[in-house]
């Protein structure tokens, strides 16, 4: 589904995800998949087809976001992710899976960010934050906290969170990748210092170019940061629900 913009500031105990079967593309486009998909593992031998969490559905209540999700996978985000997909196949739905951006903050108020690989398949080379797809839990309910977690612990082997203090900021949709994003705020109990060495430890350390610490301040104030550097849609997404939660709770 196509949400709009949507700021908040909901404790990640009040986010409920509840997956409700399986989503299935129509008989036309799972052709176009198996087709794609061959023609995807050409260009990137490493990929895997891992299962996903399609977001059908959501909604606020009294300070609660209710998530009703499907399962679906990779390749058949791969065949209905671009852009023309709706004008090619006006009868049919998009995968959607749901993505899952991450603002850390460390015990010494800086921020942790990334610089994209110049040779990774979405938006080489720009400033991002820690970030993924969430996958489907055993049981019914996935908690997506627990997605945003092992996304850090895999990126850049930070396992010392802070629940009492992760919220969900943000909810948008990606135009250029097409699929739903939601946008989590967490803090470590580590210092930037502490993080960006034992980054080097963390599985999947090369999903980045570079690694670095960026005061929380400057962010939320956008006193010209980082002049000249490329942003990614899903950070300045951020950024923007970042400043909205701040004001919201601590009135900047």
């Amino acid at each position: 589904m196509m949400p709009a913009d949507e700021a908040f500031s909901i404790p990640v105990d009040q986010i409920h995800c509840r997956l409700a079967g399986e989503f299935a593309l129509s008989e036309i486009v799972e052709a176009e998949r198996k087709s794609g998909w061959d023609r995807f593992l050409a260009r990137h031998p490493a990929a895997f087809d891992g299962r996903l969490l399609r977001m059908a559905a959501y909604g606020i209540e009294n300070g609660r976001l209710t998530i009703t999700a499907n399962g679906t996978c990779f390749s058949a985000y791969v065949v209905t992710r671009h852009a023309g997909f709706a004008e090619e196949h006006p009868q049919a739905e998009r995968a959607d899976p749901l993505g899952l951006t991450v603002v850390l903050i460390t015990a010494d108020q800086q921020v942790i960010l990334t610089r994209r690989s110049l040779t990774a398949e979405q938006n080489p080379g720009a400033l991002y934050l820690v970030g993924g797809y969430a996958e489907p839990a055993a049981g019914e309910e996935t908690d997506l906290f627990e997605e945003a977690a092992r996304e850090l612990a895999e990126e850049i082997a930070v396992t010392d969170l802070d629940r009492s203090e992760s919220f969900a900021i943000g909810l948008a949709y990606d135009p250029v990748f097409c699929h739903p994003e939601l946008f989590l705020l967490t803090e470590s109990r580590s210092s930037a210092a502490e993080i960006l060495d034992g980054a080097h430890h963390a599985p999947d350390r090369n999903e980045a170019a570079e690694l670095f610490a960026s005061p929380l301040s400057d962010i939320l104030n956008d006193d010209d940061f980082l002049p000249g550097a490329p942003r990614t849609w899903s950070f300045l997404k951020a950024q923007s629900f970042l400043q909205h939660h701040f004001r919201q709770r601590h009135s900047l």
